[in-house]
């Protein structure tokens, strides 16, 4: 049987009682089985061999249903897990042979106690007499009981195949959601350092021209280093947070900017309860100051963040300078192709992703569905 290497999330407690009382009632309606029986069937009977036949059958059921747990625990799961047919297959004949034996011992205990009631009442019932006469393999009790056997034997491995199926498709989701958590922090990290890189890079010009701005920078950087480390941890952020980390990021990048550079950033008032993934904006905004602020001649970036009947629209749009195409897509592959995953894993089929490069122009819109993401 399918046995998962981690452990399974615990079941609900509803789903354990639902499996508890279906137990429970299904061996209820097979102890009560002969009670389906017409009423002259029982009248016909004598009441002391009506006595005997539920004590008898009660045994019987009792051995059956551990046959039941033996296969649906043990037999069939070992079928499953090692594909040993030949092992299972002749298990069945002798669990058979096991309750046609105890049926066989049971009946001839009845039989004894029927000869010492006999004995005792001294009558000549016709009745006792054919069951005292009965043969141990009559075709019609071997019928019965092989019928009981096939039951119970199907029902039960029915069930264990079910449960590892359901045990399977359940294994299968854990593992795509640990594999899927796995690579989101891979891609976090691998965020993080090449903001750092280029963040350090800044504050180090800053400091070699000894500006009065490396501590401000050094402050700013401080506080998107603490958002790192205490929100992004988390599957989703309050967009305000975000948006906070974003302008400091914003900020910062301006401390180092050329007089005719022009940044504009457009955020509207957010309801504090919009959630999104963490570090989404980023690495559009990086690229913009990375490939479209200019050293000397005039350059703009713009960025716009809006939200409108629960769908979030982000706009990047930046300036190209001097980059050929395919040394722009290989500066900034990384980072984009870090993003693009992200929100195919976080907001799949519920996103819109348009990226334009025309030589002269680097634009970015990003519609989120934020109803279902």
């Amino acid at each position: 049987m399918f046995t998962p290497p981690i452990p399974k999330p615990t079941s609900p407690r509803f789903l354990l009682n639902y499996r508890f009382w279906l137990h429970v009632t299904g061996w209820l309606a097979f102890f009560a089985s002969p009670l389906i029986l017409p009423l002259p069937i029982f009248k016909q009977l004598p009441q002391y061999y009506v006595n005997y036949l539920f004590i008898t059958r009660t045994f019987v059921n009792l051995i059956l249903i551990g046959v039941f747990y033996l296969n649906l625990h043990y037999l069939t799961p070992q079928l499953l897990s090692t594909k040993n047919t030949l092992r299972f297959f002749l298990c069945l004949p002798l669990l058979f042979l096991m309750v046609l034996l105890l049926d066989y011992l049971l009946l001839q205990a009845v039989r004894a106690d029927l000869r010492m009631y006999l004995s005792k009442t001294e009558g000549n019932d016709p009745f006792l007499q054919e069951v005292l006469a009965g043969d141990f393999l009559a075709p019609q009790q071997l019928l019965a009981n092989l019928v009981l056997f096939a039951l119970i034997f199907l029902s039960s491995s029915l069930w264990a195949v079910l449960t590892d199926r359901l045990d399977q498709q359940q294994f299968n989701q854990q593992i795509l959601y640990e594999k899927t958590s796995a690579e989101l922090a891979v891609l976090r990290l691998q965020i993080s350092p090449h903001f750092l890189f280029n963040t350090l890079n800044n504050i180090r010009w800053l400091a070699r021209i000894k500006s009065d701005q490396a501590e401000t920078s050094v402050m700013e950087l401080s506080e998107i280093l603490r958002y790192m480390l205490y929100h992004v941890v988390h599957h989703q952020v309050a967009l305000l947070d975000e948006v906070k980390n974003l302008k400091r990021y914003v900020n910062l990048q301006k401390l180092r900017l050329h007089p005719k550079a022009e940044v504009q950033l457009i955020c509207v008032d957010f309801d504090q309860d919009i959630k999104i993934e963490p570090l989404l904006f980023m690495p559009f905004v990086e690229n913009a100051f990375k490939f479209g602020v200019h050293s000397e001649e005039p350059s703009k970036v713009a960025i716009n963040l809006s939200v409108k009947d629960r769908e979030l629209i982000f706009t990047c749009t930046n300036q190209c300078f001097d980059f050929a195409d395919d040394e722009l897509i290989k500066g900034t592959g990384q980072g984009l192709l870090n993003v693009q995953r992200r929100l195919e894993l976080y907001y799949p089929q519920t996103h819109t992703l348009i990226i334009r490069n025309d030589q002269k122009l680097f634009s970015v819109l990003l519609r989120l569905n934020l109803k279902h993401g």
